[in-house]
């Protein structure tokens, strides 16, 4: 192998750029210095509405931002509490109350996510403190505020808690938080006045057994605000209550009627982000009365459907289904269903609800399947569904889906009066429907879906059938309005 010798002046070159590059690595940032360096806050208070106590289940964050085309160096911040503080925070990544030498480079921001826990030994309570910010000598402050609520919890976590020949009534004035699966079994009654505040525990990153589920039994019934509307709501809803987690649905199990389950009314309620809304079970049973009655109520923001149905029974009044990933509606199996006064409608307007299926969704079958997943075939009930002035639309051309299965023997007995209805192909059962024209509802992108003027092709084109008062309590005259609202 020959060796040659390497050039005098290469050797001078590299040893050069040593030099050069060595220099660089040691130049040092130069940092804005100065009295009159100021930083800049997306907020200068951050606010937590409400937060449980003894849960830290709020978590909010804001920017910091450099203002300059220089770098700037924050000397420190820190959590003004301290370590005796409800407020914890983590900065830039780093979780901690206290940070020093926190560089911005020119025209950037850093982000700071403060999370929140409120001791329950204090009860409800209003906390204050502030994060201090020290840069060139200057201090600057975001102040912290933080309602506590002194919540009541019912069930544990991914566990199943059994009330049994329990008569049990919540205290409106109190805030309930419920967790798993909460289940009133063997002869209970559950009664929910208005104005009480249920808060369901959960996610939508949760595991399933982890979402609070409320689970009506065996001979039991659930009472939620009878006689009353929405003007004294009972709301149940997420436990999250930053206002990012407000639209998000799957959060949540809802509510579970079970077969063996009796009466159950459901008034004046609000139900949202939940997998479904509402699950009506009557497999098997046989009651003379229906198994749901849900009247002047609201279901939206939910994954699968408002209200799902297995064979149920189920009279509505006066009630909205709205925003649904999937369905308003799907009764499986068939059923016995009167909806009078309803409006059920997606629009897609909420960014995390999709609008993949109809909504309502009718079948006369569910499938059966064998130990190996293989569908084998399917169980088979008649349907009876009338809807009477209701409105029935979307954004999909045809919002009714009918599902006969092959060969079905089922008896399908259903009718559409007086309905404001978004149609393709559908052409029996229809009398006197108004077809494919806009509701002219208020404000649908905010949930609201009252007829916004008298021009409104729901206004005074129902049939009078009894329904003496809307979802709010006005009053409804002999030429009633379509849908849940009567135009005031």
């Amino acid at each position: 192998m020959k060796i040659s010798k390497i050039h005098p002046f290469i050797l001078l070159s590299f040893f050069l750029l040593l030099v050069i590059l060595g220099l660089h690595s040691c130049q040092k940032d130069v940092f804005k210095t100065g009295s009159d360096v100021r930083l800049q806050f997306e907020t200068d208070t951050v606010f937590f509405d409400t937060v449980f106590t003894d849960m830290g289940n709020a978590t909010k964050k804001f920017k910091v931002y450099n203002p300059y085309n220089e770098p700037i160096r924050i000397n420190q911040i820190r959590l003004a509490g301290g370590s005796q503080s409800d407020y914890h925070l983590n900065i830039d990544g780093l979780n901690s109350n206290l940070s020093n030498d926190v560089d911005i480079p020119a025209g950037d921001s850093i982000y700071i996510f403060v999370n929140v826990r409120v001791d329950p030994n204090f009860g409800d309570a209003l906390r204050i403190d502030s994060i201090l910010f020290e840069i060139n000598g200057n201090q600057q402050k975001v102040v912290l505020e933080a309602y506590g609520w002194n919540a009541k919890f019912i069930g544990r976590r991914g566990f199943l808690t059994r009330f049994t020949n329990t008569n049990l009534t919540l205290n409106p004035d109190s805030v309930y938080v419920f967790f798993g699966v909460v289940a009133f079994d063997s002869n209970s009654v559950l009664t929910i006045p208005g104005g009480t505040d249920i808060f369901m525990f959960g996610g939508p990153s949760s595991k399933p057994g982890d979402r609070a589920l409320l689970y009506i039994g065996e001979n039991s019934t659930l009472r939620v605000n009878v006689g009353g509307n929405l003007n004294n709501p009972v709301e149940f809803k997420t436990h999250r209550l930053e206002e990012d987690y407000q639209e998000l649905p799957f959060q949540h199990g809802g509510i579970y009627l079970s077969k063996g389950s009796v009466n159950n009314q459901i008034h004046g309620c609000i139900i949202r982000n939940a997998v479904d809304g509402i699950i009506v079970d009557s497999l098997a049973s046989n009651h003379p009365t229906y198994k749901l009655e849900l009247i002047n109520s609201k279901i939206f923001n939910t994954d699968r459907s408002s209200i799902l149905s297995r064979q149920g029974s189920i009279r509505s009044v006066n009630s909205i289904l709205a925003n649904s990933n999937q369905f308003g509606l799907i009764a499986i199996r068939g059923g016995v269903y009167s909806f009078l006064h309803s409006t059920i409608v997606n629009y897609g307007t909420n960014p995390f609800i999709g609008h993949s299926e109809a909504s309502i969704s009718l079948r006369d079958f569910e499938i059966i399947y064998d130990s190996n997943g293989n569908e084998i075939g399917a169980n088979l009930s008649d349907i009876f569904a009338q809807f009477v002035n209701c409105v029935i639309d979307g954004t999909k051309s045809e919002e009714v889906e009918l599902s006969k299965y092959f060969n079905s023997t089922a008896i399908w007995n259903y009718q559409f009066d007086y309905c404001l209805m978004k149609l393709d192909t559908l052409q029996t059962g229809l009398n006197n429907c108004i077809r494919n024209q806009n509701p002219r509802f208020k404000d649908p992108d905010s949930y609201s879906y009252a007829p916004d003027s008298v021009i409104s092709p729901l206004v005074n084109r129902g049939f009078s059938v009894g329904i003496l008062s809307d979802i709010l309590g006005n009053a409804r005259d002999l030429s009633p309005d379509i849908g849940a609202y009567e135009f005031q």
